[in-house]
């Protein structure tokens, strides 16, 4: 069976070798490897062009990790792969995770995204994440919790949302969905994929025993960072019009302006003034329903 996998990269050289190196590792499947440099400042590494079994292009601007993805995706299309496998560049993948991966998608036609478990590199004990389930009123997806499922652990497990940090899904649904959502640039571009996935009648599953090592939050400079707090909180809002309604999205919004002014006074207080402004441009933004990102990235990297 053949994978191919797509990874992008902004100056994290040293954590993408790590993460291919683990990829090499990886057992009894058939691998091929699109990296995807995202106009990283400072020179590329020599072993980025040639590496063996490596394609890699770098872009002429930042496109996010929406737009990094979907230019590897496009390039992949020449591994004629039957299943796509979407990765944080700060990842790292156990020698069975792909084969268990793509086994499942096999043996499971209407599954269209399986995805591993996530766990904190830094403490690989520590579960990060293993998908979660919408809270339609907090328009989040609230954490699968897996201590105490037993045996349940051994199947799949459905939810309605994965990370895009590690998933894979059917190359012919990913092309026929249009990919990630560009306008995004990063955060929330994954919820919209899962949820165009669920309209297609397919499920989204879960692998609890498949293991992927993740440095957390490292590509954006942390989940408090400015361009973390701007696109989520944008995107968050924007694609609650999709998902939510009406009625729904109004009690969110009430949600979501009590939640942003505590935190306001959070970063006031505590964690410095800077991060405010950006959290409600993100908040404004959502509410007018701008997205893209040519007006703000200069501003926030």
């Amino acid at each position: 069976m053949r994978v191919a996998v797509i990874l992008v990269n902004y100056g994290q050289w040293e954590l993408t070798r790590k993460c291919i190196d683990s990829l090499d590792r990886s057992s009894s499947v058939d691998i091929r490897i699109t990296l995807i440099d995202n106009c990283s400042p400072g020179s590329v590494p020599s072993w980025a062009c040639s590496r063996s079994g490596l394609r890699f292009k770098r872009m002429e601007e930042n496109t996010g990790f929406a737009g990094g993805n979907n230019a590897g995706f496009k390039m992949s299309l020449d591994d004629d792969a039957e299943y796509t496998f979407f990765l944080n560049n700060d990842a790292e993948v156990l020698p069975e995770t792909i084969l268990n991966l793509t086994k499942h998608l096999n043996d499971n036609a209407r599954t269209g995204i399986v995805a591993p478990a996530v766990y904190w590199k830094s403490d690989p004990e520590k579960l990060w994440g293993a998908g979660g389930n919408l809270v339609r009123w907090k328009m989040r997806f609230e954490q699968v919790d897996l201590t105490g499922m037993g045996s349940s652990l051994d199947k799949g497990l459905k939810v309605d949302f994965v990370s895009g940090c590690a998933l894979m899904i059917r190359t012919d649904l990913f092309s026929m969905i249009g990919g990630f959502r560009e306008d995004f640039f990063m955060y929330y571009e994954d919820a919209d994929l899962c949820r165009k996935v669920i309209e297609q009648g397919y499920s989204i599953e879960v692998l609890p025993f498949e293991t992927v090592l993740h440095n957390v939050a490292s590509g954006s400079g942390g989940e408090l960072s400015r361009i973390a707090l701007y696109f989520s909180e944008r995107n968050r809002i924007v694609l609650s019009r999709d998902m939510l309604s009406p009625s729904m999205r109004f009690v969110f919004m009430v949600y979501k302006s009590a939640v942003l002014m505590v935190l306001t006074l959070k970063f006031l207080l505590w964690q410095g003034p800077e991060r405010i402004p950006w959290i409600w441009r993100g908040y404004f933004d959502g509410l007018a329903g701008r997205t893209g990102y040519s007006e703000v990235i200069d501003k926030l990297i």
